[in-house]
This record gives C-alpha cells, sequence and structure tokens, in this order.
C-alpha cells in the first residue's frame, strides 16, 4: 500500500456542505432512507387507527348499533347547551326607547293654547272672575278644582315664574324617553328641582299638578337599537364547551342516536358523513413533517445513527409499539401514559442526544393526534423529557427503577396541583395521582421488558449489557484467564488505555473497556501461538513458515468474531474484536519471509483481513492494543522513548491509511496520546533494585 496515501479524517468541508444532502438511487432504496418511510406509516396508522375503529355509520333518530367510543380526548361547542344560553340572555336584554316626536309636538302645542286661554281669563278679570268661565275652563282642561283660582289670581311675577319653571321641565323631559311607570318618579324629581329655584310651595304645588296634566309618556321602542343591543349582549356570551375523555362512551349499543350525539361523532369525525378525510390530510402532513425534522435532527447532529440499522429498527419498534400500548392504557385515566418508557429505551441504545431528540421531535404530533389542553400538554411534555434528565450517564438497572419512582412522584404532584386549579372532587385526584404513580412505575418497567428483548434479539450493547461483560466472572473471561493468562493481562492494560481515552475525547468507556477485555478472545483457541503466553518455552513459530504463521496469527480475529458469536457478545464488541488490527502489516513474518525469499512474498497475504476501525472505541481498541505490545517490549521504559513509540505508532498509521474510516479528529488524536503516555509511563515507571534477600 502506498505511503503517499492521506488519512480522511473527520474534517468539515465547507464547499461541498450543500452537495452532502445529495442521494443517490442507492440511498433512496437503502434502509436509511426507507426506514424514514416505514416509521411515518406506521406513525399514520397508530395515530388513525382510532377513527377507522371508532367510524360506523349512524343517523339521527336510529338505534346505534354499538358502542361509540371517543378515540381521542378533545373539546367540542355543545350547540344546543349554546342555543339555550343565548337564548336566556336574549331574554335578559331590556328595550331600548327613542323619543316620539309626534308626543313632543302635541305636548308643547296643547300647553301654548292653555296659556294662551289662560292668559285670556287672566286679561278679562277685574276683580273677580266669571265662576261659569272658571269651571269651564277647569273642566276643559282636567285641572284639580281651584288650581284654576290660584292660577288666575296671581301677581304677574310669580304667574310667570310658574310659567317658565313648567315650560323649562317640561323640556327637560321631552327630550328623553319617558314611560308611563316613570311619571310619578319625574313628578318627585320636579319637586326637588323646583326648591333649587326658591319657588314658593303653592307655586311649586301648582308646577308639579300642571306637569301632571300636560305631560305624558313619549317613549317608543326603538327596533333598530333594540336590536344592536341584543346582538352586543349575545356577542358576548360564550359557547358552552363539553370536554370529550379519550374513552368515553358516546353512545352506547341500543340507545336511539340524538342530535347532541351527532354533534360529538362529527366532532370527532366518527359520523362517517366524510369530515374524517381533512383529518386525514392534515394527520398526514403533520406525520410528513415529523419525518423530515427527525432525519434532520438525525443527520446534523447523530449521524452516525443513520448507519446501524439494527438502531433505526429498535426506534421503530419502541415508538410504535408503546405508542399503541399508550393508547389502551389511556382508557383508563390520561394520567396512566406508558410514553417515558420510549426516552428510557432509546436512551440505552442510543445515548443521551437521540433520545431527546426523538422526544422534541414527537412531541408536537403527539399533541395534535391527542387533542389535548395545555395543562395535559405539559403532563406529557414532562412525562417525555424528565427520565432523560434523571438517568446518569451509564445507564444502570437500579438507576432506570429509580427514574421510575421519581417520575411516579413528579406524575403524582401534577396531578394533585391540576386537580386543584380544576376544583375537581378529592376523589377523582386522588385517583388520577394513582394512576400517574402507575404510569411512571409502569413505563420503566416496560423499559427494562423492552431493552432485554432488544439485546437478545439484535445483540446490541447497553450499559445493563455492558456492565455484565466486564465483570470479571464471566465464562469467556474467566476461559481467557485461565487458557491465556497472558493475553488476559494484555487485556486488562488494553482496556484501562481504551477507557481513560474513551472518557477524554467523550466516547463510551464503558464499551471500550468491554471491547478491550474480548479483542483477543480468539487466541484461546491456540493460546500458545502468541508469544505473551508461551511462559518459555520454545517459540513455535521457529518450525513454521511466515506464511503459515501469518495465517494462524491472522486467523485469531476471525475465531474470535466466531466466540463473540457463540457466548452471545453485541454486535459492537464484536465490531471491535473484527476492527482491532485494521488491515495492518504482520510486519514481523512480512520480514521474515522478504528474508528467506523461497517464494514469491506477496504483501496482502500478511495483512489482516479488516476491516479498519471507524467508531471512536474501535480506534481507541485498535490503538491501544499495538502501543500496550509495542511499550510492553521495551527495556527501559521512560516517559520520553514511551512518547516517542506511542507518536511512531500513531504516524504510521496514519501514513498506512489504517485511519481513513475513522470519525476522530486530530485534536481527539493528540489528547488519546497524551493519555496513553500518562498512563503507560504511570504503569511502567522504574522500580528501585533491591539486594538479593531483601523485598
Amino acid at each position: 500500500m502506498s505511503n503517499s496515501k492521506k488519512t480522511r479524517l473527520h474534517r468539515p468541508d465547507r464547499r461541498n456542505r450543500f452537495f452532502n444532502y445529495r442521494l443517490s438511487w442507492k440511498d433512496v432504496v437503502s434502509f436509511r432512507t426507507l426506514n424514514f418511510f416505514i416509521y411515518g406509516t406506521l406513525l399514520f396508522l397508530v395515530f388513525w387507527l382510532p377513527y377507522v375503529v371508532g367510524e360506523v355509520e349512524v343517523r339521527q333518530g336510529e338505534v346505534a348499533p354499538r358502542d361509540i367510543v371517543a378515540p381521542q380526548t378533545t373539546e367540542i361547542v355543545d350547540e344546543r347547551r349554546t342555543e339555550e344560553l343565548r337564548q336566556r340572555v336574549a331574554a335578559t336584554v331590556p328595550l331600548v326607547y327613542g323619543v316620539d316626536p309626534q308626543v313632543e309636538f302635541e305636548v308643547r302645542q296643547e300647553l301654548e293654547v292653555f296659556f294662551s286661554e289662560l292668559n285670556a281669563i287672566r286679561e278679562g278679570t277685574d276683580s273677580s272672575p266669571s265662576p261659569v268661565v272658571m269651571e269651564q275652563f277647569q273642566n276643559e282642561w282636567g285641572l284639580p278644582e281651584g288650581r284654576v283660582m290660584q292660577l288666575v289670581t296671581k301677581d304677574e311675577t310669580t304667574y310667570q315664574r310658574i310659567k317658565g319653571s313648567l315650560r323649562s321641565q317640561i323640556d327637560i323631559f321631552l327630550e328623553r324617553p319617558v314611560r308611563e311607570e316613570e311619571i310619578e318618579e319625574l313628578s318627585a324629581e320636579i319637586a326637588v328641582r323646583l326648591d333649587n329655584i326658591g319657588l314658593e310651595p303653592e307655586g311649586k304645588e301648582l308646577v308639579v299638578t300642571l306637569f301632571q296634566t300636560f305631560f305624558r309618556p313619549n317613549a317608543v321602542i326603538d327596533p333598530v337599537l333594540t336590536e344592536a343591543e341584543r346582538e352586543r349582549v349575545l356577542a358576548e356570551v360564550r359557547p358552552v364547551r363539553r370536554l370529550i375523555q379519550r374513552g368515553q362512551t358516546i353512545v352506547r349499543r341500543g340507545d336511539i342516536v340524538t342530535e347532541e350525539h351527532m354533534e360529538v361523532l362529527r366532532a370527532l369525525g366518527l359520523s362517517g358523513e366524510g369530515q374524517e378525510y381533512v383529518h386525514l390530510g392534515v394527520l398526514a402532513v403533520i406525520v410528513f413533517f415529523t419525518m423530515v425534522f427527525d432525519w434532520l435532527f438525525l443527520r446534523k447532529f447523530v449521524p452516525q445513527a443513520l448507519e446501524k440499522h439494527s438502531l433505526l429498527a429498535i426506534r421503530i419498534l419502541t415508538v410504535i409499539g408503546i405508542l399503541l400500548l399508550t393508547s389502551f392504557a389511556l382508557r383508563l385515566s390520561w394520567y396512566f401514559i406508558l410514553l417515558p418508557a420510549i426516552p428510557l429505551v432509546l436512551f440505552a441504545f442510543t445515548g443521551r442526544t437521540v433520545a431527546l431528540g426523538e422526544c422534541l421531535v414527537l412531541l408536537p404530533l403527539l399533541l395534535w393526534g391527542e387533542r389535548v389542553d395545555f395543562m395535559l400538554g405539559i403532563y406529557l411534555y414532562l412525562n417525555l423529557l424528565l427520565p432523560i434528565f434523571f438517568l446518569g450517564h451509564v445507564v444502570k438497572r437500579q438507576e432506570m427503577i429509580q427514574t421510575g419512582f421519581l417520575l411516579a412522584m413528579c406524575n403524582a404532584l401534577l396531578a394533585f396541583i391540576f386537580g386543584f386549579i380544576e376544583s375537581s372532587p378529592s376523589f377523582v385526584i386522588f385517583s388520577s395521582a394513582m394512576y400517574g404513580i402507575g404510569g411512571g412505575i409502569g413505563a420503566s418497567i416496560l423499559a427494562l421488558g423492552g431493552i432485554s428483548f432488544f439485546e437478545s434479539t439484535f445483540r446490541l450493547s447497553t450499559d445493563f449489557r455492558l456492565l455484565e461483560l466486564v465483570n470479571p466472572t464471566h465464562p469467556l473471561l474467566k476461559r481467557l484467564m485461565m487458557e491465556a493468562p497472558g493475553t488476559y493481562n494484555h487485556s486488562l492494560v488494553v482496556a484501562s488505555l481504551a477507557e481513560a481515552a474513551a472518557e477524554e475525547i467523550g466516547a463510551n468507556p464503558l464499551l471500550a473497556r468491554a471491547g478491550a477485555y474480548y479483542h483477543d478472545i480468539g487466541k484461546i483457541r491456540r493460546p500458545f501461538f502468541f508469544i505473551e503466553n508461551q511462559l518459555g518455552t520454545k517459540n513455535i513459530h521457529n518450525r513454521l513458515s511466515p506464511n503459515l504463521s501469518a495465517l494462524i496469527i491472522q486467523n485469531h480475529v476471525k475465531e474470535g468474531v466466531e466466540m463473540s458469536r457463540e457466548y452471545g457478545l453485541p454486535v459492537e464488541v464484536q465490531d471491535i474484536i473484527r476492527s482491532h488490527h485494521g488491515t495492518n502489516i504482520i510486519r514481523f513474518f512480512y520480514d521474515k519471509a522478504l528474508r528467506e525469499r523461497r517464494d514469491p512474498v506477496r504483501e496482502e497475504e500478511f495483512r489482516y483481513s479488516g476491516p479498519q476501525p471507524q467508531t471512536p472505541e474501535e480506534v481507541l481498541v485498535f490503538l491501544a492494543d499495538s502501543v500496550e505490545a509495542a511499550v510492553r517490549g521495551m527495556s527501559r521504559p521512560t516517559p520520553s522513548r514511551i512518547e516517542t513509540i506511542v507518536n511512531n505508532i500513531l504516524q504510521t498509521y496514519l501514513k498506512d491509511g489504517q485511519l481513513d474510516e475513522s470519525r476522530l479528529t486530530l485534536r481527539d488524536l493528540h489528547v488519546i496520546t497524551r493519555t496513553f503516555v500518562i498512563l503507560l509511563s504511570g504503569m511502567l515507571h522504574a522500580r528501585i533494585s533491591y539486594p538479593d534477600g531483601e523485598n
């Protein structure tokens, strides 16, 4: 292989940023792309299934053929009760009156005639008026007895004051609408007004009497203003709403379908009248954009997840399965949701970033699909996100159970808070809290079961599984310790190096340690063909040809993969075993073959079959394995010599292209090198030479 080959370390190419999003036909038909189509289709069916199951062809007045249950929680407007409320409010709206101009004209005209005739009587009277004339005048205008005599005999000044006061009071009340029942109140109001102007008691009585005689109701109903007032009041009437809970029975089998039933069925899209196609279209659009955002999130933040088909399949099975279970659980109570199992399972297999992103992407779809109100939306939001923050860096089964209990307590607290806000009965609040506790604990139990199922089905690594693998009592590790003790000790040192470097660069330290423990298990088949297990015996390879020796050495990778499958090790650990030598050349036997020159020497016969390491954990074990073997053979290990050897090994691998498939940056490689040097310097530090017989 040419030494001029350049490594393809992960460097962003800004010039080709746009072209990175082009898809070839192979990408389109790959599972990486098809999984989003499958995922979106299943999500669509999960959210549409309640409509398909709940829809039934019914008509008003017919007998319901079966129970019809609400597939989701929704709020509808109760048209019948709203109309009844509007009618009651409309009945209380007072009539709006206006002034009748005809009444105003007649009153003023009568006053003019009255005072004209009264003036004639006053002017034609020298000493005392004629009783006959007075009686006729009194009868004509319907005045009480004696009132005309008082008006006739008043001096001119008082008379004019009475006349002016009467006109002014009538003018005031003619400008506003006055009804019949208000006349008596106006008389009292006039009496108060006259007191303020200092009119004598007799004159005041005359004004009040004349006002009652001539003034009559001038109020007339104004239909335009009355209707405008009614519309204004009705516009402020809020519709009567009903909350239809998911799982609530709308119509029972054998009941007569009423108009009220039909209103609810239409709102839920279950009436069979075509409204469901609107929901169908909206749901399809929302699911489409959910898948687009999901792809963009993974592409941007976790691109390596798109290359792992098993993880993509687990994501689909987890989300769809838990959504189906939750749809049945919600028939008991909205607080009994099992959705927290989604982030718990995804966190165990894909890490915090994927779990958080998947929940954030699914949240809008869940809010729309379940038609939740604000408080239940907060409840749903917290149940999806809290588990991600409760879990630590390394997920243990005990921690998973603790997360379930913490979530149960949070659910119970939210149930009490929401119950008090809505003034729900005590037994309803208590039952909701119990359902919330059951949901939190049930989600953790469901997640543990799902994790165990996926671990055994897909042979993937989780922190649960890795903690079991790094236990020294594991059967395969015990075999390695007993049958190949040198390899076992070598694996322990490699594990320490890989784990420490993984913590420094943000890789999975537990996976790095587990991979390092098992990377050489293939040597169990022929332990004495490897120098670290020969224990002073003669080197068997001295009697073998270089080609045969290289073949035996190469086979320990293949045999290690076979043993890992036999013992059910996770796929990630199998990948570390398969790639821990990359496509390296077995330099010792290659050089030996060149020296002997018995047969034509082909370089590819002395190289491992690969593949080259790709993930950070694979690279760490790959480098730690070579570094430990090289440093272990040093006669006088010092920090400077160790650093030189480590750097030389890294430069050799870079030139040979062994890190071409790696996603690590140059900075990561620098951190790894520095970590290896520090640890190896501590392990192989100089010791004091004690005299014989002394400890």
